[in-house]
């Protein structure tokens, strides 16, 4: 009986050390897949940026010959390599977000997601926001809080948290 209680004991501890090996590695490819797809998104971006910029040149120059302003004529392709640059940036922050970094709103250093203060600068840091895409590609749902930070004490607290655990602070939605 004893040798029969031990060995479950032992299968047991296997059984639950490959569940956890299983869910680290699960838990890094899925981050590595999704890091992977984002620079994909981003070298699309980047294209599309390209192909903006040929439009602009074409659209400047029929304008041109025809005696146009130029300058009224690109603002709405402006505004596109602009939303385009923004959604990039988004990327990058996500890519961040996944290694556990995040980048110093005040002097750009890259810092660890869970610091409250910059180490390069001392910037007190806002809580990150991280847009999330919906299984259909690249279409963003919405803009989740990942963070809060206790106005009072200055320590992270979960993104659900209504109060401070450290101070009790009140924390604002």
């Amino acid at each position: 009986m004893e040798f029969m209680k031990k060995v479950t004991e032992i299968s047991k501890m296997v059984g639950k050390t490959a569940t956890d090996t299983y869910n680290t590695v699960a838990d890094k490819s899925g981050k590595f897949i999704a890091d992977t797809k984002l620079k994909l998104s981003i070298s699309d971006k980047e294209t599309d940026i390209e192909k903006v910029f040929e439009d602009m040149g074409r659209t400047v120059y029929d304008s041109y010959k025809s005696g146009e302003d130029v300058g009224k004529v690109f603002t709405k392709e402006c505004k596109k390599i602009d939303k385009m640059k923004k959604e990039i940036d988004e990327m990058n922050k996500t890519i961040l977000y996944n290694k556990g970094l995040r980048t110093c709103e005040k002097c750009g250093e890259v810092i660890p997601t869970e610091s409250t203060f910059c180490a390069n600068c001392g910037q007190k840091q806002k809580p990150i926001k991280i847009k999330e895409e919906s299984k259909e590609e690249k279409e963003v749902v919405e803009e989740k809080m990942v963070e809060k930070v206790c106005p009072q004490c200055g320590l992270v607290c979960q993104a659900g948290s209504k109060f401070c655990t450290k101070c009790g602070y009140k924390l604002e939605k």
